[in-house]
């Protein structure tokens, strides 16, 4: 039978236990960076824009030279997801956190992308909810990146009635950079919008796309941005604590 450990011995046995077990970061897969791609499905997307934006995603994963950004990230690779949001409580994941490691691995993620389907028609755009649900997922996934980052795509302002600043700040505290892409279709003013009120991180940005016609450039150039080989300077850094 077993014995009941006392005294002196059983904090042995509790500290072996626990140099033993590894932490949950330890079990973590090494990343060059998380990605989560969170896409705008509020009302104001209808569906030829929406087939645009899955477009743009696939598209780029088969670019020349988002390929050859992503060899650069060996031996770590890449994980990256796609979630659509809309108003609280409405945000899908359609492509789970996925390893990228080579010119094979991102073509497979863009054709899995084209395949997407959409979850929602949200009726408000709830920005802050997208920001949210994405960096859950992030905490949540089995990937531990040098880099966190959201990219949140949309075309339109918050008005989903969360306080977005406590949400970008919270994310920012979390190490996770925010970028934007801001879809210019209707709301030409949508780009300094983000810049002042979604962004957040030292080399955070916004990248702007006349319309959804134009989304395929955009979301290239932004991933070109994103996917930088290790050590590069205007890819991401440790995001700034905030102070409370």
């Amino acid at each position: 039978m077993c014995q009941v450990l006392r005294g002196e011995p059983s904090r042995i046995f509790m500290v072996l236990t626990l140099m033993a077990s590894p932490t949950l970061a330890d079990k973590k897969v090494p990343v060059t960076i998380e990605l989560v791609l969170a896409l705008d499905c509020s009302t104001s997307v209808n569906s030829n824009e929406f087939e645009l934006q899955n477009e743009g995603i696939a598209l780029a994963f088969t670019d020349p030279e988002v390929l050859r950004a992503v060899d650069n990230m060996k031996p770590f690779g890449a994980a990256i997801s796609v979630m659509q949001w809309g108003a609280q409580g409405e945000s899908q994941i359609v492509v789970p956190f996925t390893r990228i490691e080579n010119a094979r691995d991102a073509k497979a993620f863009g054709f899995r992308a084209s395949l997407i389907r959409r979850w929602m028609r949200a009726s408000a755009t709830c920005i802050a909810a997208g920001l949210n649900d994405s960096a859950k997922l992030i905490h949540d996934n089995e990937f531990e990146g040098q880099c966190k980052v959201i990219d949140v795509s949309g075309d339109g302002e918050d008005n989903g009635g969360v306080d977005l600043e406590t949400v970008r700040q919270h994310a920012n505290a979390a190490g996770i950079t925010v970028n934007g892409l801001a879809i210019e279709a209707e709301e030409k003013t949508l780009t300094p919008y983000c810049e002042e009120h979604v962004i957040i991180g030292a080399k955070s940005f916004v990248e702007s796309a006349n319309g959804f016609e134009d989304l395929a450039r955009a979301i290239k150039e932004k991933l070109l941005r994103e996917l930088r080989p290790l050590g590069s300077q205007s890819r991401c850094s440790q995001a700034i604590p905030v102070l409370t």
